[in-house]
C-alpha cells in the first residue's frame, strides 16, 4: 500500500507499508471525522482525520516527521482520493 503524506509548505512525501501491518490497519480503523479552522480562523471545515500517533506508528523510521517534527499536514493512501488531516494532540 502506498502512503501519500503533505506538508503544511505543500511538499509531499511518499512510502510504501504493508497493507496487513497491525499499525496500519488501526490507522484505518481510528480514523474519524471532525472539524478543522482554516485560513488563520476564517472559517471551519469538516474533514477525515487520523491521530498523529497513529500515523507515526505507520511511518516506522520516519515517524519522527509526525510525532516530534510535527511536518505533516495530511495523508492519503491507496487508490482512494480521500485526503485524512493528522490531528496533533
Amino acid at each position: 500500500m502506498d502512503l501519500h503524506l503533505r506538508e503544511f509548505d505543500g511538499t509531499t512525501f511518499g512510502m510504501s507499508v504493508e497493507a496487513s501491518f497491525p499499525a496500519f490497519k488501526r490507522m484505518k480503523r481510528n480514523a474519524f471525522t471532525g472539524e478543522i479552522i482554516r485560513c488563520g480562523g476564517l472559517f471551519k471545515q469538516t474533514v477525515r482525520c487520523v491521530r498523529a500517533a497513529d500515523v507515526a506508528a505507520v511511518m516506522g523510521e520516519v515517524g519522527w516527521l509526525v510525532s516530534k517534527g510535527r511536518y505533516m499536514e495530511t495523508i492519503r493512501w491507496g487508490n482512494d482520493g480521500t485526503e485524512y488531516y493528522i490531528i496533533y494532540e
